[in-house]
Parts: structure tokens; C-alpha cells; sequence
């Protein structure tokens, strides 16, 4: 391959992951979560999603796996805590310190999000076989590992890879 057609084919994966990344963001603003009964907006999805599928977290280790701000965290957090859908309990391994971790609530009202989210992937991948999601999961993956490794603090995060993340 000679380095022009390398420079393209690079320059096309990083249009279209530009492309996904303003698509997705669309997507997200145009679903009513509201409207799903207990649903969630995005940001607060994102953040019980991670910790419920990979908690508990301290704060500071769950800003840095969603590339929030500490005090941005903290305020979507207490959100999701005053609604009885996280909790803050004593970390084992230092008691000065908190971990937040989900309620059966919490756990209720992200499996019935995570339910609605995957139903929305299975409506936009309807016409691929299950080869073509098998290959386009395992590529996607890849790439995000090496997003993971290139980023400092992520390779040391539980579940910032994780297999049964199904968000």
C-alpha cells in the first residue's frame, strides 16, 4: 500500500468516526427518555450506566472514565442519588473515602434504559447478519482499546473495555 492510499484510507475512518460522533450526538436529541416512564437524559444514563455495569466508583475514578469534570460528576451524582438511584457507601479499602454504587432502583430503572437503547441498535442494524455485527463489534472494539491505551488513567479503569458493556 503506498503512503497516499494509507493517508486516505486514515483520513476516511477519521471522517466517519466524526460523522458517527455528530450522528450519535443527534440521535441522543432526538429520543424523549422521558417518554419512556422512568427514563433518563443522556448524561445521567451515561453515568448510572457505568457505574451499574461497572461500580461501584469513587468519584474522582468515574469522572475520569466518562472525561467529565470532578465537579460536574459530582453534581449529576448527587442528581441521581436524591432521585434513590445511586448511593454513597464507605470504600473498604479507605474509610475516609466514598464509593458510589447503584440502588435496586437505580438497577431497575437501567436495565428498562438499557432495554430501550439496545432496542434502538437493533432497529438501525436490522439489515446486517449476524456475521456483519460480530465483525463490526469486534473492530469497534479494537479501536476502542486503543483509544483506551493512548489515553492516560484509562488502561487502569474497570470496565473502560468492558465485554458486557451493552450501553
Amino acid at each position: 500500500m503506498d503512503e497516499n492510499t494509507e493517508h486516505a484510507d486514515y483520513a476516511a475512518i477519521g471522517r466517519q468516526v466524526g460523522r458517527f460522533i455528530r450522528l450519535s450526538e443527534r440521535l441522543f436529541a432526538t429520543l424523549k427518555w422521558s417518554d419512556a416512564g422512568r427514563g433518563l437524559e443522556r448524561p445521567a444514563y451515561m453515568l448510572l450506566s457505568r457505574i451499574a455495569v461497572d461500580g461501584p466508583f469513587r468519584l474522582s475514578a468515574l469522572a475520569t472514565d466518562v472525561a467529565l469534570d470532578l465537579s460536574t460528576v459530582s453534581r449529576q451524582v448527587g442528581a441521581l442519588e436524591t432521585a434513590g438511584l445511586v448511593r454513597r457507601a464507605t470504600d473498604p479499602t479507605d474509610r475516609r473515602a466514598s464509593l458510589v454504587e447503584v440502588t435496586d432502583l437505580g438497577r431497575d430503572v437501567f436495565e428498562e434504559n438499557r432495554t430501550r437503547w439496545i432496542a434502538i441498535w437493533q432497529e438501525l442494524l436490522a439489515g446486517w447478519s449476524p456475521e456483519e455485527r460480530q465483525i463490526f463489534a469486534a473492530l469497534f472494539t479494537q479501536l476502542n482499546q486503543s483509544l483506551a491505551e493512548k489515553l492516560p488513567g484509562t488502561e487502569r479503569l474497570p470496565g473502560t473495555i468492558s465485554e458486557k458493556d451493552a450501553r
